[in-house]
């Protein structure tokens, strides 16, 4: 790959020539190119983002498109200190700050919480959500206790849908791109009476995948997802208001479980290893995922000023996924996956009103999960090569109900005009109670547990939050937070080892502490707008969910508490709007994640204390360029391009460079440093709602690896970000 400075100096000459960028020579221009003022509801509660006490990206919905964002997985190139794996709906994962995790089994959480209009929308399956309709992406860094509550020590992401209006209007949009893309998406509006409005959004996209499989010619990591979402509005009266919601998502896809490069038992390299982006399978991968919800709010102004909510929702989550274990055409091992997530809350808030020195919320929240899962491992046809009959399965199958209750709150109070200090805690119950039964005596060689195992376990714990902001100027604040966070204990439900079986499934609670301090402004007559935070969060008893090398070959799946970990560093955002048309966006990230202490952590029961944390990249950037020019009387111009960089991180623990199989050393666990440039070009005619646009991403055809890896046998595997995708957009609003 090219080096970041080249290829930034690239980006940025073509960006220079194509735009004519220079100096802010139209400084002199009216206020029309000031930035935007910015409404989030990071605090439960509607402020400007200048407001906030806390680190939050905002993403608008013209951004969303303009970027060419499809799903929530494709947000991570562009804001600071982010990063999600979405290559295979088991694997769903989301980083801030360097941390973050996959639940991978029913028994193990997510670090960061995602939420479609304040509803927690659950586990890993359930995560990379289409974008569709959206009025903005919220994604709040550090841990968020207070207000969000479990399993968000990392952060949490909040999706904001458009809710109905009382206009009448609708669009169609038809996405074609290369390797067979095409994403066609509808949405209609339609007003029922003065106080009435309905909305539907549908959105259909397919794709075929980018990796081949030479075994058969097809392509594995294909697309094809039906989603939607339909509210209802209802404005009783000035006091009264009632929003109801239901959504859904059916995806049919071939899941990246990874490129494999050595043979099965990772002894010997593979031709694949000269050959990226392909695999050898007789067993087709294959993820099936049914996600379902539905939501009630109603909200009710009272006389004295502030506002009683209540949000009912309930989600449901189906997954099915099979894949090939053994990584080759020959038919020895496959596995089955099959995992369901009933999830019901209802919360009650009471948020404050009016323009006083004081500001609130307090809440009352309950929370219901009943998942199940059933995991079958299938002996095939040369089972005997094992030492196994063919047809020999290893069965598991459990069932787990967590229940939370939890009381919260949030207060800022203005004690002059400048200063405002703040303060917030959460206290929460929770009750998990599982039954779980393995059964891995048909294969005696991987050494897997055999069992019945039935627990229940209870968490408390207090997360609080205080803040204060200082105003220097009208629009210029800064602002300190402290903070608290957990992530609940749990059980590892998965193909466990009898060494551990079952006595050492259960891990203990984790808990995260955060100090940030920053600054955010607006300057030049709000030209530009920008924010710094610098943050250190330390977080005890963290949960490591590994496939762990063993010392004699092959892997097993250990969930357990390092020590400690140590995340802090750096976020720089800004927005330049010069005039003219122009605006330029910018962000860095800058972080150093660690187990400042994991004795035992590493392969072997090595000591893994100074390892940087997996998928943790030290440096992390993103520059946007986007000119707008007026063509005529009716007919409008925008030219968009932007380069997104990320530093090179580590796949596992380890923290290794090479490894040598069969006696050769080859790369394997560190990610070198990798960049993408992305555009796209949109001619559109306002007064008659339509435009058409051209749209490419990974340029420059960058051919990275996004992740090394291994499985139960052995095998070293990797998977590859995506290459060069372009195509064309056609949409119209009536």
């Amino acid at each position: 790959m090219k080096s970041f400075s080249g290829r930034a100096l690239l980006a940025s000459t073509a960006l220079c020539g194509a735009l004519g960028v220079a100096a802010p020579a139209v400084a002199q221009d009216d206020g029309a190119a000031s930035v935007e003022e910015v409404i989030v509801t990071a605090q439960r509660r509607e402020q400007r983002l200048l407001d906030v006490p806390a680190s939050v990206a905002a993403v608008g919905a013209d951004a969303i498109k303009d970027l060419n964002i499809q799903q929530v997985s494709e947000l991570s190139s562009h804001v600071p200190n982010l990063a999600i794996d979405s290559s295979t709906s088991l694997n769903s994962a989301v980083y801030i700050r360097g941390v973050g995790a996959n639940s991978r089994n029913i028994g193990f959480d997510t670090r960061v919480g995602v939420y479609m209009d304040g509803v927690y929308l659950g586990q890993s399956p359930a995560l990379n959500q289409e974008l569709v309709d959206l009025e903005r992406v919220e994604v709040l860094r550090g841990p968020q206790g207070a207000l969000f509550g479990k399993n968000t020590v990392a952060g949490a992401i909040n999706l904001i849908s458009r809710r109905p209006s009382f206009d009448r209007e609708g669009y169609v949009g038809l996405r074609l791109g290369n390797h067979e893309e095409i994403q066609a998406t509808a949405r209609y509006n339609l007003p029922l009476s003065d106080t009435l409005a309905a909305k539907l959004s549908v959105n259909r996209a397919q794709r075929d995948g980018f990796t081949k499989n030479l075994y058969d010619g097809s392509t594995v990591g294909n697309r094809d997802v039906w989603s939607w979402r339909a509210q209802l509005r209802w404005e009783a009266t000035e006091a009264l208001s009632v929003n109801i919601s239901a959504d859904g998502l059916v995806a049919r896809e071939a899941g990246e479980y990874g490129n494999a490069f050595t043979n099965t038992f990772g002894t010997a390299l593979t031709p694949g290893y000269l050959q990226p982006r392909t695999v050898n399978l007789d067993h087709q991968n294959r993820d099936e995922r049914d996600v379902y919800g539905a939501a009630v709010e109603i909200a009710y102004r009272l006389a004295s000023g502030p506002t009683f909510k209540s949000i009912t929702a309930w989600r449901s989550t189906d997954f099915f996924s099979t894949n090939d274990l053994d990584y080759s055409p020959l038919d020895l091992l496959s596995v089955d996956f099959d995992d369901s997530y009933d999830q019901y809350t209802q919360e009650f808030q009471l948020v404050s009103g009016g323009d006083g020195p004081l500001g609130y919320v307090a809440g009352l929240y309950l929370y219901q999960q009943d998942s199940e899962t059933k995991r079958t491992g299938r002996v095939g046809s040369l089972g005997p090569a094992l030492g196994v009959a063919p047809g020999t399965t290893l069965p598991t199958a459990g069932d787990l109900r967590t229940r939370n209750i939890a009381l919260y709150g949030n207060a800022e109070y203005e004690i002059t005009e400048k200063l405002t200090l703040g303060a917030g805690f959460r206290w929460s119950w929770e009750e998990k109670v599982v039954d779980y039964m393995i059964n891995g005596a048909g294969l005696p060689a991987l050494g897997l547990a055999t069992g019945r195992f039935s627990d229940s376990r209870v968490d408390r714990d207090f997360s609080p939050t205080v803040t204060a902001t200082y105003a220097f100027q009208p629009r210029l604040t800064g602002f300190l937070r402290y903070a608290k966070g957990y992530k609940s204990g749990g059980y590892n439900l998965d193909f466990v080892s009898k060494t551990i079986f079952p006595g050492n499934l259960e891990f203990e609670k984790e808990t995260a502490s955060s100090f940030e301090g920053g600054l955010k402004g607006e300057l030049f007559e709000r030209r530009l707008s920008f924010s710094v935070t610098a943050f250190q969060t330390t977080f005890e008893n963290y949960q490591v969910d590994q496939f762990q090398q063993l010392a004699g070959g092959g892997v097993a799946i250990v969930i357990g508490n390092a020590s400690e970990v140590r995340s802090r560093g750096v976020e720089l955002e800004g927005v330049f709007r010069p005039g003219g048309g122009l605006s330029i966006d910018a962000s860095l990230g800058l972080q150093d994640v660690e187990f400042t202490s994991f004795p035992g952590g590493g392969s072997g029961g090595a000591d893994a204390s100074g390892k940087r944390v997996p998928g943790a990249a030290k440096v992390q950037a993103a520059l946007g360029v986007t000119y707008v020019r007026p063509i005529g009387d009716d007919f409008e111009l925008l030219l968009h391009a932007d380069y997104s960089y990320r530093g090179s991180y580590y796949s596992d623990i380890d923290n290794l460079e090479t490894v040598v199989v069969g006696g050769v050393t080859v790369p394997f666990d560190k990610i070198p440093e990798q960049g993408y440039v992305n555009g796209r070009i949109a001619l559109s005619r306002d007064a008659q709602g339509w435009e058409v646009a051209l749209w490419g991403r990974n340029l420059f055809d960058e051919d990275n690896v996004q992740i090394y890896g291994g499985d139960i046998f052995g095998t070293r595997t990797r998977r590859f970000t995506a290459p060069r995708t372009w195509g064309v957009e056609l949409s119209a609003r009536f």
